[in-house]
């Protein structure tokens, strides 16, 4: 009998065979069980041909037997055949009808299938001779068999961690190896996501043994450069670009040891591939250092450095796995990078974004004054849309850091992007208020205040082009901002608003016009805004009159609410009427102060909204003039109206409870309250904000922080 080792040293996959062989006998019976199924017809099939009632003696049957093992020609196909005789290279018919008669892979038997999940051999291989005599198919043929999703039955292995079962399938079937799935798993992906880390090593082992698994041009394979190795299964990427490295570091979950060593295996094997990107350009060398761990980082780095590879920037291509350090605030990551490879503190990403714009992106001070420290040089980096490191920090109002970069800086004033534009500029694009407060408070930055870019806007200009009214109003107030400057299309900043306002005017349109108009700004001399211009007391409003008539109706509905209201109040009197012959039909509290100051606001409430009532009727007749005029007399009577039905109402309260003293304060203090609510809300409808009169912009003013804080103007600056 050959002893056991001498086979294996023949044998495809032997380093991974001798770890999972514990007991020689075991492996000879498995073997032997399988020996017939491998290159034979199952048993059934056999006895099947040598019953042929046609053979009568034992050399008869040996003939008979040859003759049908013997391969038969088969006819030619009649398209091929005509495509033959015309010389056509690529027939369509003839390829199309190859393609339909090509093998297709049969369903997964579900007995089968289940006894792979189970993971135990034997129960694996009874369930395999059964399932092969059942359907009268070879060993090949079974194994042939996938699922859905074409995962072969190794895959299925695989997936769940049974070293074993892989070990025996594919030493009995070497083909799956290199086989992938529909969604392009090999073998070792499946392995990976798995977790386990000998049906990992079995994998790979076997891999590296497999003549499929040895090409550098295979399909999948991270090739064409000069650190690719031999076992492509280890570079191989599925369809979403992942590698089995990556695969087994994004299923990695912190305290699990096991899928740790996974990953550390790949790592130590897989040279090259911790810096193979996916198709999101991540690389596990970035999912590393995003997920914060510091010992896959370091084991990579020193493998880099010890292969002698990616020492280079421009080698690394995707996501910058420093910028992953950076955006996790991870300091001790971001310090072992660069320590060991001091060249990635100019690693762009694929937005060409260095460290340093990361940093300041992120607000990440701590970041910022590291790589300060080990260059000076990054501050006058450009990144892929012209920015500096402090015009990003500008944009995205980090005063600290924007403060630390202009320490830094040779000369900030000439510190321009590719448009021309200086911080004061970028920050009044992107509408940061706390840059714009601490520049116009800086007298050294007094020259930004009124400087053009490339297209002759100005700070102001840009504010109001991007209807950041909080930064317009900052800017406003200061007296030294010149509000008559115009860009190079000869627009002033309001002529650069009105242009585009539009149909549609949202509230932060209307805040930046209101802002504008309040501090004196005027229109261009070459202004090429249309002339016709309507507007109310809230802003710039294109001449729509379905829009008006909107506005009018609900007003028009509210007013004949109100009349409806006060007018039943007055004949339904608090404690209602006197029955005496002397008083009768007067109102029994007739000289209480409290009832007197009710029939007042309620009269006043009644008539006010009747006013209302009508002037809007009058705008229904269609005119703009008419309309604009009734919009303006009706909307502070409607806000008066609204008051004194307010107070109407507390004082008829307040009176019919006064014995409970206590309650009627409540109902006092309550009333107070809300109607100061309802005047803060309503008043600014119909207050003159667009007046330039100093007294009446600083009372306006307090209104328009209202309708800033209303529209959530303040609470977006804080969230950018």
């Amino acid at each position: 009998m050959i002893h056991l080792s001498s086979l294996l040293a023949c044998l495809p996959g032997a380093l991974a065979l001798k770890m999972q062989i514990k007991e020689e006998d075991s492996w000879w019976k498995r073997h032997n069980k399988l020996k017939n199924l491998k290159h034979n017809k199952p048993k059934n099939l056999e006895h099947t041909t040598n019953a042929n009632p046609t053979s009568s003696s034992s050399n008869t049957n040996t003939n008979t037997n040859t003759n049908t093992n013997a391969k038969k020609p088969t006819t030619m196909d009649l398209d091929l055949y005509k495509a033959t005789i015309q010389g056509d290279v690529n027939p369509t018919s003839s390829s199309s009808k190859t393609n339909a008669n090509a093998k297709k892979p049969t369903t997964m038997d579900l007995d089968l299938y289940k006894a792979t999940i189970k993971g135990d051999v034997d129960h694996f291989i009874e369930t395999l001779l059964r399932v092969s005599a059942d359907k009268h198919l070879s060993l090949s043929s079974v194994f042939d068999q996938t699922t859905p999703l074409a995962n072969s039955y190794l895959h299925v292995a695989a997936a769940f961690g049974h070293q074993d079962l892989v070990g025996f399938i594919a030493f009995h079937s070497p083909s799956l190896i290199a086989a992938r799935n529909a969604k392009g798993d090999t073998l070792l992906h499946a392995a990976a996501r798995s977790g386990r880390h000998a049906a990992v090593m079995v994998v790979k082992q076997f891999a590296e043994d497999s003549p499929a698994c040895s090409s550098e041009a295979a399909e999948g394979c991270v090739a064409g450069g000069p650190y690719c190795r031999p076992d492509i299964l280890l570079g191989s990427k599925n369809r979403e670009g992942n590698t089995a490295l990556h695969e087994a570091m994004t299923t990695m979950v912190d305290g699990d040891k096991e899928r740790g060593l996974v990953v550390e295996y790949l790592i130590r094997y897989g040279g090259e591939v911790s810096f193979v990107v996916n198709n999101e350009g991540k690389s596990p060398f970035y999912l590393a250092a995003e997920s914060g761990r510091v010992d896959l980082v370091e084991l990579m780095l020193q493998i880099c450095i010890h292969e002698g590879y990616y020492s280079n920037c421009e080698d690394i291509k995707g996501k910058s796995p420093v910028n992953a350090a950076i955006r996790g605030r991870n300091k001790g990551m971001l310090e072992i990078i660069l320590e060991k490879m001091p060249k990635y503190i100019q690693l762009r990403d694929e937005d060409g974004e260095t460290p340093l714009h990361c940093a300041a992106s992120e607000g990440y001070y701590e970041g910022v004054q590291s790589l300060l420290d080990k260059s000076s040089e990054c501050v006058l980096e450009r990144d892929g849309n012209g920015f500096l490191p402090v015009h990003t920090a500008s944009g995205k109002g980090h005063l600290d850091i924007l403060q630390k970069l202009l320490q830094r800086c040779p000369d900030w004033r000439e510190l321009l992007t590719n448009e021309g534009e200086n911080i004061l500029h970028v920050a009044a694009t992107n509408g940061k208020s706390n840059v714009i407060d601490y520049i116009l408070k800086t007298p050294e930055h007094e020259k930004l205040l009124n400087e053009s870019d490339d297209s002759g806007n100005t700070p102001l200009h840009l504010a109001a082009i991007h209807w950041n009214p909080k930064v317009v109003s900052s800017l406003t107030w200061d007296k030294r901002i010149n509000l008559e400057l115009v860009n190079g299309d000869g627009m002033t900043a309001l002529d650069a608003a009105e242009e585009r306002m539009g149909m549609m005017v949202s509230f932060h349109k209307r805040l930046t016009w209101m802002a504008l108009k309040s501090a004196g700004a005027p229109n261009g001399k070459c202004s090429k805004v249309p002339k016709l211009i309507t507007q109310t007391s809230l802003g710039y409003q294109q001449p729509n009159m379905e829009n008006y008539k909107d506005r009018i109706n609900t007003l028009l509905l509210v007013a004949t609410l109100v009349a409806t209201v006060t007018y039943t109040a007055g004949f339904t009197m608090p404690s209602g009427y006197n029955n005496s012959d002397s008083n009768q039909g007067m109102a029994t509290m007739l000289n209480k102060r409290k009832f007197q100051i009710f029939v007042i606001c309620d009269t006043i409430a009644m008539f006010s909204s009747m006013i209302v009532a009508v002037s809007l009727i009058w705008a229904q007749l269609g005119d703009l003039n008419l309309i604009l005029t009734s919009l303006r007399l009706a909307l502070p009577l409607l806000g008066r109206a609204l008051s004194m039905m307010s107070l109407a109402f507390m004082a008829g309260v307040y009176l019919v409870v006064s014995k409970l003293t206590w309650l009627a304060n409540v109902v006092l203090i309550m009333g107070i309250a809300f109607l100061s609510i309802l005047l803060v809300l309503f008043i600014p409808l119909f207050f003159p904000d667009t007046t330039t009169f100093p007294v009446i912009r600083h009372i306006s003013y307090y209104f328009f922080c209202l309708m800033m804080l209303a529209s959530g103007s303040y609470r977006e600056d804080e969230e950018e």
